[in-house]
């Protein structure tokens, strides 16, 4: 996607859910695109999330398309989308006018439209193929196969071209064929599996003359223009009125099997994009009953679950990283729809989390996804090597430098991003189960640094946000505090940044809090770290300890301004096992924030004293000389971390003897560094 240059996409009969569900998919997106939404009602509640909206006939209008391509070409149209099942077929009977007109659009064949339309050609048809379509029957047909026996009762009638549950009637008996007229086709019903959680509801609902839109199998297939599958996947829905509005993840080797020995026919109809596939599984295998190519409903559900179709298809057609565009579904998630979308993590709803088990048995080994920023970073790379010997963790990293990146952990990790895969939308954050933010500018950086960390912690945390991540780890820092309370601090101490540092990082925890207050799913905490220490991977020599260190070794003499100040040290090995633990812990256990550091407080006087103590027996016996400059310095650092150590049920292992030691072996296996500061 090297050309970034502003696309514009058109959503045609816009007030339909197919058109809301396709401006929600696109809103997810990181595409430079402008929307401009067409319909006919000015109430239609998707015109007001595109950026400009226009009136058009409607789609049964003689000269729809001609009107339509008008507006197209007002406002310079690269890409329109259709937004329901008759538009979709009036689209392909028109292919020539788009194509005149210069205006791509993402539409199937005229053939599969047009069988797709007529249920009782599909069925007889597509049969021939693979015998799982349920078989259909006119009105005439079923009285005298009935009259010879040949069928039994119940039946379900629906509209030959209805869409969305329209017009179905239950036929239980001879009296209900009243009910139905020469324009509805008859169908056997696609009764569940007796084990299926539903199958007595269903049983009931049908014996009262209702149709139970339970325990339908969803089937979504996306083809690139070619004919090139982009990607596919399987949902158990419920439905009400025709829409679904319970999602759970579906796996079924068999009902693929059936897919596979379909989808030959399909591409020579012409399937190109979406194509949407529904039946049940019953006591005689799949039933399918209803296919639409196009976009559905619950397109843009899917795409908070990882399957964000709408773009993977808008970069195809508009050729953004053509053929690259493979699309993947996060079995992590369940779904559910009312007036809005939201994805959920499965196990936060036992129930759900059951039924999943109960669908998939032992099909699918779901790992938790961990997308981790600053993964070059001291913390980071600890952090990370320690994670990577856990095989229920897939790690996602992000580092400002690729290469380095690539450097360290290609091999070892899942995938590696950096600014650009962010900028450009690459990164499939509806696949992510925790974000764990480490990456942000040190005090040392200086202040630019700072604030360009604080501009990619928004970016990142919007993202974040709209794609509905369950769970947020925040790093944040214990400067926060200041210096104006004297420690040891509590989470509920005022907080009194002093820094530009201390105030970006306070900063993020506030919006954080923010998101937070969005949606109530969103489970985040930010954990005010210690000033960390010790040897590790990734070390930067700028921490006064790492300094007095290496003066002791090299029989330096220290000094030090003042003596008596008050900090506290978090060794590095100890800060990975608290975010270890808390990435192992419940989510919505966790506090909005959380003090995470050694509970260990000495003097900047006893710290140096412990240094030239332990450096003596390793460097030949050098005893550095304590220099002091004595001058009266009120500075104490120091929290108390105690609620991070009950609720999590970790205490620390490392005291500062332990660091120092650790930094002394460090420095003395790299002889080759000078130890002048």
């Amino acid at each position: 996607m090297n050309n970034m240059k502003k696309y514009n996409i058109g959503i045609s009969c816009i007030g339909s859910g197919v058109g809301q569900s396709v401006i929600n998919s696109l809103r997810l997106s990181r595409l430079p695109i402008k929307t401009i939404g067409f319909g006919t009602n000015p109430f239609a509640y998707g015109a007001y999330d595109c950026d400009e909206y226009d009136y058009t006939p409607t789609i049964y209008q003689e000269n729809y398309i001609d009107k339509l391509i008008e507006k197209c070409k007002e406002y310079k149209v690269d890409l329109i989308i259709p937004g329901m099942d008759d538009e979709a077929l009036i689209f392909s009977n028109n292919k020539s006018k788009f194509e005149a007109a210069g205006i791509k659009a993402i539409f199937s064949e005229e053939p599969l439209n047009t069988i797709c339309r007529d249920k009782e050609r599909m069925s007889e048809e597509l049969n021939k193929v693979c015998d799982v379509f349920v078989k259909s029957y006119d009105k005439e047909t079923l009285e005298n196969d009935i009259s010879k026996g040949l069928v039994q009762f119940p039946f379900i009638a629906k509209p030959r071209g209805g869409f969305a549950s329209k017009g179905i009637e239950i036929i239980n008996g001879i009296d209900d064929l009243t009910k139905i007229s020469d324009e509805h086709i008859l169908q056997e019903l696609a009764i569940p599996t007796k084990d299926d959680p539903n199958y007595a509801f269903y049983i009931g609902q049908i014996a009262k003359n209702r149709n139970p839109q339970v325990s339908e199998i969803s089937i979504q297939l996306v083809y690139s223009p070619k004919g090139e599958l982009m990607g596919r996947m399987a949902s158990y829905n419920k439905l009400n009125n025709g829409i679904p509005i319970e999602i759970v993840p579906y796996e079924n080797e068999y009902v693929w099997l059936v897919i596979d020995q379909l989808t030959p026919t399909f591409l020579e109809l012409g399937l190109r994009g979406p194509l949407n596939i529904q039946g049940r599984l019953t006591e005689n295998g799949l039933k399918i009953f209803e296919m639409n190519p196009r976009f559905t409903g619950i397109t843009g559900l899917r795409a908070l679950m990882g399957f964000n179709e709408v773009e993977a298809c808008v970069k195809e057609w508009l050729e953004l990283d053509k053929g690259k565009n493979k699309l993947s579904f996060n079995y992590g998630r369940f779904g559910m729809r009312q007036t809005a979308d939201k994805s959920v993590a499965i196990e936060r709803n036992q129930e759900v989390a059951d039924l999943f088990k109960q669908l998939n048995k032992s099909k699918i080994k779901n790992k938790k996804v961990i997308f981790i920023t600053g993964i070059t970073g001291y913390l980071g790379q600890n952090l990370v090597n320690e994670l990577i010997k856990y095989p229920n963790f897939e790690i996602w990293g992000f580092g400002t430098d690729k290469d380095k990146t690539t450097h360290l952990f290609e091999g070892k990790i899942h995938s590696i991003y950096d600014n650009e895969d962010l900028r450009k939308g690459f990164i499939q954050f509806g696949n992510v189960d925790i974000l764990l933010h480490l990456g942000f500018a040190r005090p040392h950086n200086g202040y630019q640094k700072i604030a360009e960390s604080l501009q990619f912690t928004h970016e990142l945390f919007t993202r974040a946000a709209s794609h509905q991540i369950p769970a947020i780890i925040n790093i944040s820092s214990q400067s926060v505090y200041g210096l104006e309370t004297p420690p040891l601090w509590t989470e509920k101490t005022p907080v009194a940044p002093q820094t530009v540092y201390a105030q970006a990082k306070y900063s993020t925890e506030l919006f954080l809090k923010t998101l937070k207050q969005t949606n109530e799913q969103l489970h985040c905490s930010s954990l005010r770290l210690g000033t960390l220490a010790g040897s590790g991977f990734g070390l930067t020599e700028v921490d006064f300890l790492s300094k007095i260190v290496q003066q002791a070794l090299s029989g330096q003499p220290i000094k030090i301004i003042g003596g008596m100040q008050q900090m506290e040290r978090f060794d590095v090995r100890d800060a990975v096992q608290a975010i270890f633990k808390m990435l192992q812990s419940d989510s919505s256990t966790w506090k909005p924030i959380y003090n995470v550091s050694s509970g260990d407080v000495n003097s900047l006087i006893d710290i140096a004293k412990m240094v030239i103590s332990i450096a003596s027996k390793k460097n030949d016996g050098k005893i550095s000389e304590i220099i002091i400059d004595k001058k009266e310095i009120q500075m104490k650092f120091g929290m108390d971390s105690s609620s991070f150590y009950e609720d999590l049920s970790w205490n620390p292992t490392y005291k500062i003897e332990d660091t120092i030691n650790s930094l002394v072996s460090y420095f003395m296996k790299n002889q080759k560094k000078s130890y002048r500061i």
